[in-house]
């Protein structure tokens, strides 16, 4: 467990001594009203006495002189109130409900009388907000008791019903995970779990992710859960989009218990849609909870615990998920059996045609090429003989009796790769188990809770939660060729410490202490096969197999990133937080501030026996489709390589949070309160405990270029001259002022219309899960890139080992000139630590029908400013030198001082390219920066935004009466031209960004890849009116046992499809340009409808779009997104739950069967945005428009047994 550094410590301990100055996330509700007498005139000096009915503590304060009272800091749960005052007949209120972070308001009138004639109601108070502008939705218990919620790969998560909110969007898919609320980032909401926030650590990571993926709290963990989407008080931040606020269980003066059973079976599910058969799948989530006050049952006090002013209460929820197999089996791609033995006749594209093969053993210049002429198939380059069999007369067949295929390598992992099971050359295996989608497949989960209640004025509550699990082995492939990750044990802690204390009823306390910390390690699931296969020479260790990855196919062993034996992570944050609540007449005042210590450390293992890419180039020629990455793989000729070389085994990421806010609630009039208030946000960039972290100093001259701005550098001042004098090379911006302001206008008692604005900053986020250090210079990985004949030529042929490392790549290396002819050093630009905002506003109307019902409709905007992108890369080229042509590719040779009229940059430059990792050519000595190989990618880029405008409506029914309801629709649309994600870099894994010249930046402006115009959402609960205390068959026991305490519940969903983006493959552009090549789309490209479709035949008109042959040092004018898009997405859940009451209804058992997709609908919708697409929109893939295999979930069902008391 890392520890809080000197400086920090200090200052929370500095926090803590000064609550005036503090702010907290406090998670507690507000109760304010008004005392009148039956004219409506106002009555001071009333005595109000609140009552905690689970816990029996009370709370007394007295009426201003305007008739004002106001309860602060409350925990959410059933409260009764009673007022008294002279001449007046007491008033009682039961029933009040009061929701976590609710404001509510209870109004009330007082009749003339004695006081011994009590006046008593029941009832709640009203569900509307007549306090702030804020725009949030609570889950009550009993709804996340109700509802139906699948165990899908992990356990039960309570995160997933925020989904069934106005603004909530999730794509193309249903997924919790993937929410986005109000436009803001995927993955950039905040998670708060009793009042600290779930931010981990380095990871850059947060909200759904956290509280619902990584930490998930599930039904019994969570008293209430509530989702704050927009214009929040100054006391939330650090996101974009919206805070997720869950409170945990605690104990209460009876005791309470419990066990539970949730499971799912093979013989249950549907079959896949595709599938032949129904693969394995059994998952068990199963525990109990126990919850009291701390002393025996028949005992009232124990002396310094529990007694009439001082109580203390329990709480502990145990929880244990299993899973094995599951319900969607996987669509891959692998060779044909032909191609496994060197026949690539099947090697076709589109229209049918031959891709050639050839043999980069031949590889040579071409005497007669014309750089003036378009380059293809009669005026290439470079010259290759194409493969022609045995015989000389059979294109694309490498002959048996060649020695690189009798004595290929690639022979070790063919035997353990399966044949196609389904036809064509790509997506043509359908595996025949699903491999749990989580790392945790075999997890326990623990919840431990304590709250002490010291006299009147003190509160104290701790939670810990924890969560364990064992290593996982599970894979699709057979084992020995796994590229999955498993998971060594798991073990993580989220831990909270919260104090309330009262100074005066009008002035409160919150501190909040958090902890939380996920200990994960990872490795490859076949590291125990080293021995199966070669042992590569001249990498750093054979102990693990080597890692293949192959163009257009799956690859074999867990990827460079995560391959290894052992690769271990911790993510500690530490967070102390306060809030000062004072209650002035007509003002709230909340002041506060926040500290966060955010660590991690990083133990790598990885890559030790190497990485290897085979692509297309080998085998291929320049401008036109050529090559084949499988046949690269059968001759050994690989395209790329790399291992990494270690001196340091630990690194530790550093970064602090610091935050500050004032808001004021203020009651203007009876019918009018604002909302004022003012935050400041500051996130230093992170930076490596020892400054042991490299990265580019992009004005710094390198001396190994000809003094051009442009050199390596380390934090700090220890590292002589390669030192860049600062712990990070960002600057840090310390002025995130952020202003709230708002209004609540109560039209009636009935009806409500709110507004506001705000500024809203993120987090300091570095994408890429690595806290943004790079240790190279003390672990370096080794790499080797195709130079040779413009990239042509294979960088070397595995059989032959790893080229030995020049010194610079050998550890330890300082010197500012290390990457120089290589990779660029990672780039984190200058005013990268200007947090990404957004500007918010919104009006709303709400008007409440009866005491339970109540509807809202609501105009809601977001604007997003220098959110994480990928549109700004430094080292690249003007589009304008594409006129140049094939002159773009001629190669610099040895003793040139210009080539096409480009001088050489600087003396030694082309030595030092041709023994680095990129080829010398005209377009390389175009760049800024022709030292580096890349386009200089910055790490933490903001440079996007967005704009987001919806109609947002919804209607809800609290439970009473048996029946609970939440309907909620949102039309919306959502432009943007940035990442749309705080892992910016996810956007680019399936092209859906990256893709555009920063000199064409404007061009990336287009719908979001996710965006969805229209969701509609529906929750329901209806307990059956039959049976004892109901409304039919009241009276017969027998009718009772049948047919009464049944509940049925049910969620339905449906959305928009998702836009399609279009890509194509054939792109013969220089990298150097920084993009891809985009058709324009000239008619409607669908041949059929995206709802009513036969997937066996195309989606798309390659008619439709601009020839793949037009895309020769041509980038095309099509959208980043287009306007059109997929199939819908629609899912309806339902659940029926019997409730049998035991042992004098003491004990209550309940029977459920949960229905997930009950109508087995499938939809063929992958996400758009950062997964891909269900189909192939690679204009150039033979394949294009075909469905690869994605789709929903089929129908399954999970049998539960709850049993209570």
């Amino acid at each position: 467990m890392s520890k809080l550094s000197s400086p920090s410590f200090l200052a929370a301990i500095l926090l803590m001594l000064v609550p005036a100055f503090l702010l907290g996330q406090s998670f507690n509700a507000t109760l304010n009203g008004r005392v009148t007498d039956p004219s409506g005139a106002v009555i001071p000096g009333a005595e109000v006495t609140l009552t905690n009915i689970a816990q029996q503590s009370e709370a007394k304060v007295f009426t201003e002189a305007d008739g004002l009272f106001s309860f602060p800091n409350l925990k959410a749960g059933n409260y009764e109130i009673k007022v008294t005052a002279q001449g007046f007949k007491p008033y009682v209120q039961r029933g009040i409900a009061l929701a976590i972070n609710q404001i509510a308001r209870l109004d009330v009138s007082l009749e003339i009388g004695e006081q011994t004639q009590v006046i008593e109601v029941s009832s709640n108070v009203t569900s509307l907000n007549f306090e702030t502008p804020v725009r949030e939705d609570a889950i009550s218990p009993q709804t996340l008791e109700e509802l139906p919620l699948l165990v899908a790969g992990g356990p039960r998560s309570s995160a997933t019903f925020a989904i069934l909110m106005p603004g909530v969007s999730t794509g193309a898919t249903g997924a919790a995970y993937d929410a986005r609320v109000n436009g803001g980032l995927t993955s950039g909401d905040e998670a708060i779990m009793d009042g600290v926030t779930m931010q981990q650590g380095y990871m850059s990571q947060n909200g759904m992710v956290s509280i619902y993926q990584d930490f998930p709290l599930t039904p019994d963990m969570v008293s209430e859960l509530k989702i704050i989407t927009a214009n929040y008080e100054p006391q939330y931040g650090s996101t974009l989009s919206s805070a997720i606020v869950a409170v945990t269980k605690s104990g209460t003066s009876e005791f309470h218990g419990g066990g539970y059973e949730y499971h799912r079976n093979t013989v249950l599910n549907a079959r896949q849609f595709g599938a032949d058969k129904r693969p394995k799948s059994l998952q068990n989530d199963f525990g109990f909870h126990l919850g009291g006050p701390v002393k025996p049952p028949g005992i009232s006090k124990i002396p310094g615990i529990y007694s009439d002013r001082s109580k203390a209460y329990f709480y502990v929820n145990y929880e244990a998920f299993r899973i094995a197999g599951g319900v969607n089996r996987p669509t891959l791609t692998v060779p044909t059996v032909k191609m496994k033995n060197g026949d690539f006749s099947e090697w076709v594209d589109g229209e049918g045609n031959l891709i050639p093969i050839y043999d980069p053993a031949t590889v040579r210049v071409n005497p007669n090429f014309d750089s003036s002429l378009p380059e293809g198939p009669t005026n290439s380059r470079y010259l290759k003989n194409q493969f022609m069999g045995c015989d000389g007369k059979t294109p694309n067949v490498i002959c048996p009796s060649d020695p690189r295929l009798q004595n290929s390598l690639a022979k070790a992992w063919l035997k353990y790769v399966p044949d196609p099971n389904k036809p064509g050359i790509f997506n043509n295996y359908l595996a025949p188990t699903p491999v749990p989608d989580t790392i945790l497949a075999q997890t326990n989960y623990w919840l431990i809770k304590g709250d002490y209640y010291f006299r009147e004025n003190d509160h104290f509550a701790a939670t810990v939660w924890y969560q364990g699990a064992p290593p996982k082995y599970a894979s699709v492939f057979p084992i020995q060729i796994a590229s999955e990750s498993m998971s060594f044990p798991q073990f993580s802690w989220v831990n909270r410490f919260n104090w309330d204390h009262t100074f005066s009823p009008n002035l409160l306390n919150h501190l909040s202490y958090g902890y939380l910390n996920r200990n994960e390690g990872y490795g490859s699931v076949n590291k125990d096969y080293a021995d199966e296969f070669p042992k590569i020479k001249g990498v750093a260790k054979n102990d693990i197999p080597p890692t293949v990855g192959i163009s257009g196919y799956s690859g074999y062993g867990t990827t460079a990133g995560v391959g290894g034996r052992l690769n271990t992570t911790a993510r500690p944050t530490n967070v102390v937080n306060d809030l000062l609540t004072w209650v002035a007449g007509k003002h709230t005042w909340k002041f506060g501030a926040e500290v966060r210590v955010i660590d991690g450390t990083r133990r790598e293992n990885t890559n030790n026996a190497g990485y290897f890419y085979f692509g297309t180039s080998a085998t291929g020629l320049p401008g036109f489709n050529s090559g084949s990455g499988y046949a690269s793989f059968l001759l050994g000729a690989v395209d790329y390589g790399d291992y990494a070389l270690r001196t340091q085994g630990a690194f530790y990421v550093r970064q602090r949070g610091y935050i500050w806010h004032v808001g004021d609630t203020w009651k203007a009039t009876p019918k009018l309160t604002l909302s004022l208030g003012l935050r400041w946000d500051y996130y230093t960039p992170s930076y490596e405990k020892y400054n042991r972290s490299a990265f580019l100093d992009p004005k710094g001259a390198n001396p190994g270029a000809g003094g051009r701005p442009g050199r390596m550098a380390w934090g700090g001042n220890e590292w002589g001259a390669a030192s860049y004098g600062a712990r990070y090379p960002e600057i840090p911006w310390k002025k995130g002022w952020a202003p709230r302001v708002g209004f609540a206008y109560a039209v009636n008692d009935k009806t409500v219309v709110r507004a506001g604005y705000g500024i809203f900053y993120s987090q300091a986020f570095y994408p890429g899960w690595g806290g943004g250090i790079d240790p190279n210079g003390f672990n370096t990985t080794v790499s080797k890139s195709a130079v040779a004949f413009g990239g042509y030529a294979p960088a070397f042929y595995w059989q032959d080992g790893f080229p030995a490392p020049d010194a610079t790549q050998i550890p330890p290396f300082i010197n500012s000139t290390k990457q120089n002819g290589k990779w660029y050093p990672q780039y984190r630009p200058l005013e990268s630590n200007r947090l990404a905002y957004a500007q918010q506003w919104n009006l709303t109307i709400e008007r409440q029908f009866g005491t339970d019902t109540s509807i809202s409709v609501a105009y809601v905007a977001n604007k997003g400013t220098r959110v994480p992108s990928t549109i700004a890369p430094i080292n690249v080229l003007d589009p304008k030198y594409l006129s140049l042509g094939a002159k773009l590719n001629d190669v610099f040779e040895e003793g040139m001082t210009s080539l096409n009229g480009v001088p050489v940059p600087y003396a030694g430059w082309i030595s030092q390219l041709n023994s680095g990792e990129c080829s010398p050519t005209v377009a390389q000595a175009l760049l800024p920066y022709p030292q580096y190989c890349g386009n200089i990618q910055g790490l933490n880029e903001n440079a996007g935004s967005s704009t987001y405008h919806s109609f947002q409506a919804k209607v809800e029914r609290r439970f009473a009466g048996g029946l609970f309801l939440l309907a909620s629709y949102t039309n919306s649309k959502l432009l943007s031209s940035g990442a749309d994600n705080t892992q910016r870099d996810i956007a680019t894994w399936g092209g859906a960004q990256g893709v555009i010249s920063p000199y064409e930046r404007q061009r990336n402006k287009a719908l979001a890849g996710d965006d969805v115009p229209q969701v509609f959402s529906l929750a329901l609960a209806y307990d059956l009116p039959f049976g004892i205390g109901k409304r039919w068959m009241n009276s017969n026991k027998v009718a009772n046992a049948i047919l009464g305490n049944w509940t049925i519940s049910t969620v339905f969903r449906k959305s928009s499809g998702v836009p399609f983006y279009f890509r194509s493959g054939y792109c013969n552009i220089p990298g150097q340009f920084g993009m891809g090549c985009i058709p324009t789309i000239l008619k409607n490209p669908f041949l059929q409808d995206p709802g009513d479709m036969d997937v066996n035949k195309p989606l798309f008109d390659k008619s439709a779009f601009e020839p793949v042959s037009a895309f020769n040092y041509y980038q095309g004018k099509g959208p980043r997104i287009s306007d059109y898009r997929g199939q819908s997405y629609q899912n309806q859940d339902f659940a029926l739950v019997k409730d049998i009451m035991l042992v004098k209804e003491n004990v209550r058992m309940q029977l459920r069967a949960e229905f997930f997709n009950l109508w087995n609908w499938h939809i063929f919708n992958a996400q758009g945005g950062w997964g891909g697409s269900s189909f192939t929109t690679d204009i150039n893939s033979p394949d294009f428009g075909m469905w690869n295999g994605s789709v929903t979930n089929p129908r399954n069902i999970q049998v539960g047994v709850r049993l209570g008391f």
